[in-house]
């Protein structure tokens, strides 16, 4: 179970980490996007290209037949044998991706009789290419994008050329160089690439030495630090509980709410630490998220944190407290919900604490009686 939460927590930094991305890459993340790997490697033709026309009409007249077409100029084949100095495409997917016309983008395109949809059909006869990019795979470039995007999708064409023995070592470096890269949509596409390569050794701990300072720089996107530090404690690589107490001490902001969400997924003395130091803070979206936090640790040792926070004059922290005690589970947690359920002078407190306590020993009935019992 906690292999699955690891995988999950890095696979949502990363998201995090595209999500913050520069307005120039217009990336709307959304669990399980593909990556720039992934993209290159199932597509036929791979080009830097210009949009001529984003909307071109195509119609047949027996029987009629209407298709929105793009068409594009080829600036620069990075994959793919094309010789037309113009490329005509049909879109198909789940929220397509809107081109203006004259902006420069990377197209990944394949032969149009691979697509299910489209393969028997009377547009297969006319054209040959097919998008099936979606609106969070697009890359827009302009100059101060342009190098570092194209180099990296060139890098991933090359590695088919190679022979399969060289392709795993070359792989190490090119997720290696795009994870400290400055793009955050490169390196979020990373981070997913080592995500969703499960237990395969693309890194070792012979990397450690370049991937600390990712980790350590504090100009590396948060989200590409809380991901790749949680899959690096999956695969065993690094001594991870004082590294996350280190990032929950040194992030500020939104940064520090996004390390106390990551961190309560990763139990241990230092973390519990941590995040005990920050119950005492004013800031009150703070306490409330690292209450929540700790409860979902399970950890006995912050109950006692947390009930006393139903005391507060906050409503935001109760429903907090009440949240993570809820999470924490233990009878000292059902304990202090009851109580509050009770007595608490706030209706609403008492409403939403008797709500938890339901659930609770909802949960223990099950457990008894040999269903699940999970929240």
């Amino acid at each position: 179970m906690l292999g699955f939460r690891w995988t999950w927590i890095a696979a949502f930094a990363a998201g995090m980490a595209m999500a913050a991305a520069p307005s120039l890459s217009r990336a709307h993340v959304v669990m399980g996007m593909t990556t720039v790997r992934l993209l290159t490697l199932q597509s036929d033709l791979v080009a830097r290209v210009r949009i001529v026309d984003p909307e071109r009409a195509f119609v047949l007249e027996d029987p009629p037949l209407r298709e929105t077409v793009v068409v594009a100029e080829i600036l620069e084949g990075l994959k793919g044998a094309y010789s037309e100095k113009q490329l005509r495409f049909v879109q198909r997917g789940h929220g397509v991706v809107r081109y203006a016309k004259g902006e420069e983008v990377i197209l990944f395109v394949r032969r149009i009789e691979k697509n299910p949809e489209l393969a028997n059909s009377r547009l297969a006869k006319h054209l040959d290419w097919v998008s099936e990019q979606e609106s969070g795979t697009e890359f827009r470039l302009d100059d101060e994008t342009r190098v570092d995007i194209t180099a990296a999708v060139r890098a991933y064409a090359t590695l088919e050329n190679l022979a399969p023995e060289a392709r795993p070592d070359a792989l190490r470096r090119i997720t290696i160089d795009m994870l400290g890269s400055p793009r955050q949509e490169l390196a979020g596409s990373a981070l997913r690439d080592l995500v969703l390569s499960k237990n395969v050794s693309i890194v070792s701990s012979d990397d450690l030495p370049v991937l600390e300072p990712i980790l350590d720089n504090p100009a590396t996107p948060i989200g590409v630090r809380v991901g790749l530090l949680a899959e690096l404690e999956r695969r065993h690589l690094i001594d991870a509980p004082s590294r996350w107490a280190a990032l929950i001490q040194t992030t500020l902001g939104a940064e520090r709410l996004a390390v106390v969400r990551a961190a309560g997924a990763h139990p241990s003395e230092p973390v519990t630490k941590a995040l005990g130091q920050l119950l005492s803070s004013n800031d009150v979206q703070l306490v409330a998220t690292t209450a929540v936090a700790l409860g979902g640790m399970r950890n006995g040792m912050a109950v006692g944190r947390l009930a006393a926070l139903l005391a507060s004059d906050e409503p935001r922290l109760r429903m907090a407290a009440i949240r993570g005690l809820g999470r924490a589970g233990t009878a000292a947690a059902l304990e202090a919900l009851s109580k509050a359920a009770e007595s608490h002078q706030d209706v609403e407190t008492r409403r939403r604490a008797g709500a938890e306590v339901k659930i609770l020993m909802g949960g223990q009935e099950a457990s008894r009686g040999g269903g699940t019992g999970s929240r």
